[in-house]
């Protein structure tokens, strides 16, 4: 049976220094640009899509028995979308040259019908789904706050070892075509994270970022989960305060439950390319 389950689960610029000399016997300020650290900036904030170009979700559904039911594959059981172009946030704040803040959020939101033919059959609160149309929907929410310390930071490169946690958020629903039959289900799970960020200035104007974060957790043997988070995106700087850019993601997660409420697992993976605008400040 499911149930509801809630769980507690760059760009570079130039700093400026200040160069003074007598000039003719006059005294004259003379603002001279020179290359200290990169990526100075105090604060970050960056708006994009996420242009998901392939997904794979896999999930158990609880029998009526109360163990683990069918698993089923979201796109190839219930015709489950496996592209779709979502907005996506990411933001920093620096307090000074080696520590900062980070935050990221987005959300997938995909949709799938299809008529089911699976034995064991979907049994969902007594409801048998099995041999008839199933409309469905996963929606998957993730909102991250990390923490940076660059343990080496120079004028053309920057290195961080970070720390944080992911909100990750799954809500399934499961309809027939008359309405008839409706179910959902939700899992909510507070999950660690960590990893290292590369930053390189390739120019001053042109930089290249690199991402990489893991985890695994469990808890009391009721909550195991894992997750991987991959990124690689280059960025130019047009103007002052404002670059554009493009990039490379791939994240992977795996939530098992084990207790009275729910069993059941989800393992989901999404993949595709990031544009975006990033202000500097």
């Amino acid at each position: 049976m499911l149930k509801q389950l809630s769980r507690v689960v760059a760009v570079p610029v130039i700093t400026g220094l200040v160069l003074t000399g007598l000039i003719s016997g006059n005294v004259s300020a003379a603002d001279d640009e020179a290359a200290v650290y990169a990526f100075p900036d105090k604060f970050m904030f960056r708006a994009g899509a996420y242009i998901v170009d392939g997904s794979d979700t896999q999930f158990s559904v609880s029998s009526d028995v109360g163990g683990l039911g069918t698993v089923l594959d979201y796109n190839r059981d219930l015709g489950g979308e496996t592209r779709d172009t979502i907005p996506r946030i990411d933001a920093y704040y620096r307090f000074n040259e080696r520590h900062r803040i980070d935050f990221t959020s987005f959300a997938i939101d995909r949709k799938g019908t299809r008529v089911l033919a699976i034995d064991p059959p979907i049994v969902i609160d007594g409801e048998d789904f099995s041999g008839g149309a199933i409309n469905s929907e996963i929606k998957y929410n993730l909102y991250r706050l990390g923490y940076g310390y660059s343990f080496y930071h120079s004028d053309k490169a920057e290195l961080t070892l970070t720390a944080g946690l992911n909100i990750t958020s799954y809500e399934m629903k499961f309809e027939d075509d008359t309405g008839a039959k409706s179910e959902s289900a939700d899992v909510t799970a507070p999950l660690p994270m960590f990893g290292l960020r590369m930053g390189y200035a390739i120019t001053p104007k042109w930089t290249v970022n690199y991402v990489s974060e893991a985890f695994f957790i469990e808890l009391d043997d009721t909550i195991k989960g894992a997750m991987i988070n991959y990124e690689l995106n280059t960025e130019y700087k047009l103007f002052k305060n404002f670059a554009i850019g493009a990039g490379l993601a791939r994240l992977g997660t795996s939530v098992e439950v084990n207790d009275d409420d729910w069993k059941g697992k989800v393992s989901d993976s999404y993949r595709g390319y990031t544009v975006f605008g990033t202000l500097y400040f």
